[in-house]
């Protein structure tokens, strides 16, 4: 096996274009740091590649045919296919991309460099196995991902019923009892964080809650990786189980008003605005209600450095508030659907250690 710089064995270039280069109804992909490719009526790119977003989120996409590139994302192809296959360097780089995150640097958004892609050592098998990983591993893949969107159509379903049973929440065509955020129970802005010193943090006293335990996918708030000690939370703000955080602070629109349920007590920073539902709200009610009425809620945020949702405009936000009653029927289908959705869970968990365990295998030779 030959294991040498992948600089040796591609050829590098960027695109050249803005990212407001795209056209809604353009015939070829035109790819940004985005994980999905925008449209453009025309191409600059005719080629079998792999394609790294360089700044971002930094995903990596494989794509053979004509297409178009923002001037920050790497176009990467073999230099000779006999001794590179192209499927086989999109899997390498794929995994290979946790440690582009490690790598980047910069502020706000953070970026790579075209030396982070030059100098990564690649494991080179004989073409021949190189073909074979790149089957086992897009067979695996495509087992992950089936399991990814059975579980999405679980979200689609409770996304039809809330609909049916309340209508769109923004136009209310039901004609429900309107009234503002606030009304629906107690809204807590978080603090900024506790100095950082061995006083205030600890090992396993309460979570410190971030943004980035607000996932898009995810019910409930993911696991912190901080801990307040209780000097520390003498200093924050907390929210018993059942309540509902929402980023108010972020970098981009798309990820104001991200929501998700704690199901344990939790502090949480300044960026999240929390809901704790009072006696006439049901909290998966709300969690759907605010899901479902995201763009809405977006509108209201401001834009500067980062887009920001304050508390006083959060609360004024007006939303529909059907009798408790009816909040509890949605309830009842949505904890039906969510046991089998965790159960999914539990199982497309298990296909991602599998998935995890075959990558690390396929590029240290043992596959």
């Amino acid at each position: 096996m030959i294991k040498n710089k992948l600089g040796n064995f591609v050829k590098i270039r960027t695109g050249k274009l803005d990212a407001n280069a795209s056209s809604p109804n353009g015939e070829y992909p035109f790819f940004t740091c985005s994980k999905e490719p925008l449209k453009i009526s025309s191409y600059s790119y005719d080629c079998k590649c792999v394609l790294v977003a360089g700044n971002g989120d930094l995903n990596v996409k494989y794509y053979d045919g004509k297409f178009d590139a923002y001037q920050r994302t790497y176009i990467i192809e073999s230099k000779d296919e006999s001794v590179l296959d192209v499927r086989y360097l999109y899997w390498f780089l794929f995994k290979y991309v946790e440690k582009l995150r490690e790598l980047s640097i910069g502020g706000v958004i953070k970026y790579i460099k075209i030396n982070n892609l030059i100098d990564p050592i690649i494991p080179l098998p004989p073409l021949e196995d190189q073909k074979r990983i790149v089957k086992i591993l897009n067979e695996a893949d495509a087992l992950r991902q089936k399991r990814k969107q059975a579980t999405g159509l679980l979200d689609d379903y409770l996304k039809s019923v809330f609909l049916e049973m309340f209508g769109d929440p923004v136009k209310n065509p039901k004609g429900w009892k309107k009234q503002a955020l606030k009304l629906f129970g107690q809204i807590i802005t978080g603090n900024t964080p506790p100095r950082n010193d061995t006083k205030n943090y600890s090992s396993d006293f309460i979570e410190w809650i971030k943004t980035d335990n607000i996932v898009a996918d995810k019910i409930y708030l993911t696991s912190a990786t901080e801990h307040l000690s209780e000097a520390g939370l003498n200093r924050a703000r907390f929210v018993m189980p059942g309540a509902v955080l929402v980023a108010c602070i972020a970098g981009s629109i798309e990820s104001i008003g991200r929501n998700a349920i704690t199901n344990r007590k939790v502090s949480f920073n300044q960026q999240i605005n929390a809901i704790q539902p009072n006696a006439q709200t049901n909290t998966f009610f709300l969690y759907w209600l605010l899901k479902i009425s995201k763009q809405y809620i977006q509108i209201h945020s401001t834009k500067g450095m980062k887009r920001i949702l304050t508390k006083g405009s959060f609360e004024k936000i007006i939303m529909i508030a059907p009798p408790r009653d009816v909040q509890d029927k949605f309830a009842k289908v949505f904890k039906k659907t969510d046991t089998l959705k965790q159960s999914m869970l539990a199982q497309s968990a298990e296909l991602e250690t599998q998935f995890q365990a075959l990558m690390q295998k396929a590029f240290k030779g043992k596959l």
